[in-house]
């Protein structure tokens, strides 16, 4: 069992101030377009279908927070 089996998505947020809460762990993972950044976080959590994958790049301009 993954160490983060348990992480779930939370919300997207497109402006600072809707980020939420300031308390806890925080990692971030950024990248360019197209780079396999969600495919990477599925791969930590040991869950395909956590964060979704496009095949268009730049699809998601947003911070989505897990």
């Amino acid at each position: 069992m993954s160490r983060y089996s348990k992480a779930r998505f939370l919300k997207s947020a497109v402006a600072a101030g809707s980020f939420g809460d300031d308390s806890g762990y925080e990692v971030a993972i950024a990248g360019r377009s197209n780079s396999g950044k969600s495919t990477a976080l599925n791969a930590i959590v040991r869950n395909r279908g956590l964060a979704r994958t496009s095949r268009t790049p730049g699809r998601t301009q947003a911070v989505n927070m897990f």
